[in-house]
């Protein structure tokens, strides 16, 4: 989908808006963050587990993989998982089109792909501003979310996420 003029100036200045904001007042924890959307929410990672983030080529699924596994790709000679949050996170599903991208997160020991509807960018966030996920959220989904932040987007624990035994399979 193609966006028009007024649309990208509009994303522009919300983004120009929060830096203005951020730059007015000290955060007591700053960090900056690659947010991306799944469906209509929108999610955040710390941008130092994202190392790069392409567009959805050719998918090969593995039999047998557990259903978030999308399947893997080759990218830059190396074997790449993707990882379907939608399915982990039991959201509603929607089929992948060439506009889906994936984010690559790694710490010194894993690294895979997880899909994303869209990448917003990089904003620096206050850490300190994180409210506890809802008590509504079910535990097993709770246990990869870090918090909430008050304008809604959801902050990964990629950390947990990278190092989780459902997730990473030997």
């Amino acid at each position: 989908m193609v966006k028009s003029d007024r649309e990208i100036l509009k994303e522009r200045a919300v983004r120009n808006a929060l830096i203005i904001k951020e730059s007015g007042g000290s955060m007591a924890e700053p960090a900056d963050t690659l947010e991306f959307t799944l469906l209509k929410q929108r999610f955040a990672i710390e941008s130092r587990y994202a190392s790069e983030v392409h567009f959805i080529r050719e998918i090969t699924p593995i039999p047998g993989a557990p259903s978030f596994v999308s399947g893997v790709i080759i990218h830059r000679g190396r074997i790449v998982s993707l990882i379907n949050l939608r399915t982990l996170f039991k959201m509603k599903e929607r089929g992948l089109t060439e506009l889906n991208k994936f984010i690559i997160i790694s710490n010194k020991d894993n690294y895979f792909g997880i899909i994303a509807d869209s990448i917003t960018g990089i904003l620096k966030k206050d850490l300190a501003e994180i409210m506890p996920p809802p008590d509504t959220i079910e535990q097993h989904l709770s246990a990869y979310i870090t918090g909430i932040f008050p304008d809604g987007v959801i902050m990964l624990d990629a950390e947990k996420l990278l190092t989780s035994q459902e997730i990473i399979i030997k």
